[in-house]
Protein backbone atom coordinates (compact mmCIF):
# COMPACT_ATOMS: atom_id res chain seq x y z
CA UNK A 1 0.00 0.00 0.00
CA UNK A 2 1.66 2.93 -0.89
CA UNK A 3 1.01 6.70 0.46
CA UNK A 4 -0.12 9.21 -1.89
CA UNK A 5 1.02 12.70 0.03
CA UNK A 6 -0.86 15.57 -1.72
CA UNK A 7 1.50 18.57 -2.62
CA UNK A 8 -1.16 21.08 -2.57
CA UNK A 9 0.62 22.94 1.17
CA UNK A 10 3.64 22.97 -1.07
CA UNK A 11 1.56 24.57 -3.85
CA UNK A 12 -0.21 26.96 -1.14
CA UNK A 13 3.55 28.05 -0.09
CA UNK A 14 4.87 28.51 -3.31
CA UNK A 15 1.72 30.46 -4.13
CA UNK A 16 2.26 32.62 -0.65
CA UNK A 17 6.01 33.37 -1.09
CA UNK A 18 5.90 34.32 -5.32
CA UNK A 19 3.04 36.96 -4.02
CA UNK A 20 5.50 38.35 -1.58
CA UNK A 21 7.92 38.56 -3.85
CA UNK A 22 5.83 39.84 -6.62
CA UNK A 23 4.16 42.62 -4.80
CA UNK A 24 6.83 44.10 -3.80
CA UNK A 25 8.00 47.39 -5.84
CA UNK A 26 11.40 49.31 -6.33
CA UNK A 27 9.12 52.16 -7.63
CA UNK A 28 9.02 54.99 -5.12
CA UNK A 29 5.62 55.65 -4.07
CA UNK A 30 4.80 59.85 -3.69
CA UNK A 31 3.13 59.17 -0.11
CA UNK A 32 7.76 58.09 0.72
CA UNK A 33 8.11 61.34 -0.81
CA UNK A 34 5.70 63.50 0.75
CA UNK A 35 5.35 62.37 4.07
CA UNK A 36 1.43 62.27 5.81
CA UNK A 37 0.28 64.98 7.06
CA UNK A 38 -3.99 64.48 8.25
CA UNK A 39 -6.07 66.45 5.82
CA UNK A 40 -9.50 67.15 6.31
CA UNK A 41 -11.74 69.85 5.37
CA UNK A 42 -14.68 71.08 3.37
CA UNK A 43 -14.40 73.90 0.56
CA UNK A 44 -17.35 75.81 -0.03
CA UNK A 45 -17.53 76.08 -3.85
CA UNK A 46 -19.93 79.01 -3.96
CA UNK A 47 -17.51 81.36 -2.61
CA UNK A 48 -14.65 80.27 -5.35
CA UNK A 49 -16.36 80.69 -8.38
CA UNK A 50 -12.92 79.98 -11.03
CA UNK A 51 -13.83 76.47 -9.84
CA UNK A 52 -16.94 76.24 -11.58
CA UNK A 53 -15.81 75.89 -15.20
CA UNK A 54 -13.38 72.74 -16.06
CA UNK A 55 -10.02 73.72 -16.39
CA UNK A 56 -9.63 75.69 -13.55
CA UNK A 57 -7.34 75.75 -10.87
CA UNK A 58 -6.85 77.70 -7.32
CA UNK A 59 -4.55 77.24 -4.59
CA UNK A 60 -5.26 77.34 -0.85
CA UNK A 61 -3.07 78.00 1.98
CA UNK A 62 -5.32 75.79 3.94
CA UNK A 63 -8.84 73.67 4.08
CA UNK A 64 -10.29 74.28 7.56
CA UNK A 65 -7.68 73.69 9.64
CA UNK A 66 -5.22 71.38 7.05
CA UNK A 67 -2.59 73.28 5.70
CA UNK A 68 -1.02 69.80 3.93
CA UNK A 69 2.53 69.16 3.82
CA UNK A 70 5.12 71.54 5.37
CA UNK A 71 2.60 74.12 5.61
CA UNK A 72 2.77 74.33 1.82
CA UNK A 73 -1.48 74.66 1.18
CA UNK A 74 -3.06 72.76 -1.78
CA UNK A 75 -4.03 72.70 -5.65
CA UNK A 76 -7.79 72.47 -6.09
CA UNK A 77 -8.68 71.61 -10.20
CA UNK A 78 -11.77 70.99 -11.48
CA UNK A 79 -11.51 68.16 -14.13
CA UNK A 80 -14.97 67.61 -15.47
CA UNK A 81 -18.60 68.86 -14.41
CA UNK A 82 -18.82 66.28 -11.04
CA UNK A 83 -15.21 65.63 -10.21
CA UNK A 84 -12.28 67.30 -9.30
CA UNK A 85 -8.40 67.08 -8.02
CA UNK A 86 -6.74 67.96 -4.84
CA UNK A 87 -2.96 67.93 -4.86
CA UNK A 88 -0.73 68.97 -2.22
CA UNK A 89 1.16 72.16 -3.39
CA UNK A 90 4.86 70.75 -2.51
CA UNK A 91 6.93 69.53 -5.35
CA UNK A 92 7.70 66.02 -5.19
CA UNK A 93 11.74 67.02 -6.07
CA UNK A 94 12.17 69.80 -3.48
CA UNK A 95 9.93 68.70 -0.61
CA UNK A 96 11.81 71.25 1.65
CA UNK A 97 12.08 74.36 0.28
CA UNK A 98 10.07 76.82 1.85
CA UNK A 99 8.07 77.61 -1.43
CA UNK A 100 5.11 76.32 -2.96
CA UNK A 101 4.16 75.70 -6.21
CA UNK A 102 2.50 78.37 -8.43
CA UNK A 103 -0.51 77.77 -10.44
CA UNK A 104 0.29 78.51 -14.42
CA UNK A 105 -2.93 77.63 -16.13
CA UNK A 106 -3.59 74.00 -16.57
CA UNK A 107 -0.23 73.12 -14.70
CA UNK A 108 1.95 74.26 -11.62
CA UNK A 109 5.52 75.06 -11.37
CA UNK A 110 8.23 75.12 -8.56
CA UNK A 111 9.50 78.14 -8.34
CA UNK A 112 12.65 76.72 -7.03
CA UNK A 113 13.45 73.90 -9.54
CA UNK A 114 11.76 74.77 -12.44
CA UNK A 115 9.63 70.87 -12.24
CA UNK A 116 6.35 71.54 -13.98
CA UNK A 117 3.29 69.25 -13.31
CA UNK A 118 0.12 68.44 -15.11
CA UNK A 119 -3.13 69.52 -13.09
CA UNK A 120 -5.60 67.44 -15.44
CA UNK A 121 -3.34 64.29 -15.67
CA UNK A 122 -3.18 63.33 -12.40
CA UNK A 123 -0.14 66.02 -11.21
CA UNK A 124 2.66 63.84 -13.50
CA UNK A 125 5.96 66.04 -14.14
CA UNK A 126 6.55 67.02 -17.28
CA UNK A 127 9.38 64.84 -19.24
CA UNK A 128 12.25 67.53 -18.95
CA UNK A 129 11.16 68.16 -15.21
CA UNK A 130 14.16 67.78 -12.74
CA UNK A 131 10.57 66.09 -10.41
CA UNK A 132 10.07 62.50 -11.36
CA UNK A 133 6.88 61.65 -9.45
CA UNK A 134 3.92 62.27 -9.43
CA UNK A 135 1.98 64.82 -7.15
CA UNK A 136 0.25 64.13 -4.18
CA UNK A 137 -3.27 63.81 -4.21
CA UNK A 138 -6.06 63.84 -1.38
CA UNK A 139 -8.73 61.96 -1.80
CA UNK A 140 -12.36 64.23 -2.32
CA UNK A 141 -15.77 64.14 -2.70
CA UNK A 142 -17.61 66.56 -4.68
CA UNK A 143 -21.23 67.35 -3.00
CA UNK A 144 -23.45 69.13 -6.01
CA UNK A 145 -26.68 69.66 -3.89
CA UNK A 146 -24.86 71.93 -1.62
CA UNK A 147 -21.73 72.88 -3.86
CA UNK A 148 -18.98 71.56 -1.62
CA UNK A 149 -15.90 69.44 -1.99
CA UNK A 150 -14.98 67.44 0.78
CA UNK A 151 -11.23 66.61 1.14
CA UNK A 152 -9.04 64.01 2.95
CA UNK A 153 -6.66 61.38 3.41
Amino acid sequence: MSHNKSNLPLFFLFCLINITFCSCSKDTNVDEIIPYVPVNGTIYLNFYSELNSVGNALYFDEIDASVGYNGHGFIVVRTSTSEFSVFDATCTNDKDSEEHLKIEGSYAECPVCGSKFSLLTGGWPFNDSEAKYKLKEYRNTYYSGNNTLKVRN
